[in-house]
């Protein structure tokens, strides 16, 4: 799947990839004793597979939009992997932004409901949390990327085109920097491998010999849509830093930035600027405060939006006028839990408190 990696705004996010996708028949799977002509690597192999699988997830989305033909539903597709006894799941982004529901199939066959804690598009990394905690599932282990070298063998586990629990092996081809994020305080750097990675795989973790997560599956960079030799996972490491960060301004909406001309000529409104919701992700602080986003489908000068959602006017004392205000904003809020928006909704303007005192957290401490 295709993904722009870009630090665009840092409070909002402005784009999501919705994959329609359904989950397929599957028969019940054979246990299966090792053979005892394997060899000593393929056996390690194997063994590695049966240790890890256990924390493997298969995501199952549901996102809602209103066409011409009316109402329907998109189904996504992606993986993640359960990272803490609090059944924290690291995932992509962009397997989750957007979604109405989100529904995780664990090993164990149960499909259970869960919320994102926080989503960061730049570094196409996302963690979810079951509603309901269960202390019986298994957890991996986060490894260290830093400790890692070109041509060193990893593993992937997934649900490509919603085949469960496919095992692909390869190399690390090389390691890839982009953009930075936060000011500078969090590097993205990402793993190139020939592992194969396809549509259904994203969000998926990527394993080293030992059996350690030291990546999540980002994208694949494809002409086809399918693969060709190029996958491309977030490092544990970039990964853990956000996990760490305790001042993350992550609301959980997607927007779209209309200027004055635009908001003039499309809502006849004489306002500097504003952010049009796209879509408020479940649970996030935005839901809690009752935050809508749009549901009717458009393509405006070739842009496609959806309309129908709140539009934000202030950003705590911020107007938001052009995409410099989301910049200072970010500065006189960084240590507030709680941020009041004001937002146009139906020609009526409104208030509300976002209370983001439960996504600044260290997600590494046990809570």
């Amino acid at each position: 799947m295709k993904i722009t990696l870009q630090l665009f705004g840092l409070l909002f996010l402005f784009t999501a990839v919705v994959t329609n996708a359904q989950e397929p028949l599957h028969a019940p799977v054979k246990k299966r004793s090792f053979p005892t002509n394997l060899s000593g690597s393929e056996r390690n192999v194997a063994q590695l597979y049966q240790k890890v699988l256990p924390t493997v997830v298969t995501i199952h989305t549901t996102s809602n939009a209103i066409t011409e033909r009316g109402p329907v539903q998109n189904q996504g597709l992606g993986s993640g992997v359960l990272i803490s006894h609090d059944c924290h799941i690291l995932t992509a982004a962009h397997v989750v932004d957007g979604s109405s529901k989100i529904v995780v199939k664990t090993q164990d066959g149960k499909k259970r409901n869960a919320t994102v804690l926080f989503s960061e598009k730049s570094a196409d990394i996302a963690l979810l949390k079951l509603d309901v905690t269960d202390s019986s599932l298994a957890h991996a282990t986060l490894g260290d990327s830093d400790a890692l070298a070109v041509g060193q063998h990893i593993y992937a586990i997934g649900s490509p085109y919603g085949m469960e629990n496919s095992f692909s092996a390869g190399i690390i081809s090389a390691f890839r920097g982009f953009n930075t994020l936060y000011d500078g305080t969090v590097s993205i750097e990402f793993i190139q491998t020939d592992a194969a990675i396809n549509s259904g795989n994203s969000g998926g973790p990527l394993f080293n010999s030992k059996g350690e997560v030291i990546g999540i599956a980002s994208s694949i960079l494809t002409v086809s849509g399918g693969f060709q030799g190029i996958g491309m996972a977030v490092t544990i490491n970039t990964a853990k830093e956000l996990l760490a960060f305790e001042q993350r301004p992550w609301i959980g909406v997607e927007s779209v930035f209309l200027r004055q001309e635009e908001l003039s000529k499309l809502f006849n409104l004489n306002i500097p600027g504003g952010l049009l919701i796209q879509k408020v992700a479940q649970g996030s602080p935005a839901g809690k405060a009752g935050l809508r986003g749009g549901y009717i489908k458009a393509n405006i000068n070739g842009r496609q939006i959806l309309f129908g959602g709140d539009i934000i006017l202030h950003i705590g004392p911020q107007a938001a006028c052009h995409i410099g205000c989301l910049e200072s904003v970010k500065n006189q809020l960084v240590d507030k839990d709680k941020i009041e928006l004001r937002y146009l909704r139906e020609g009526k303007e409104y208030t509300t408190t976002v209370d983001v005192s439960e996504v600044r957290k260290n997600f590494l401490t046990p809570q």
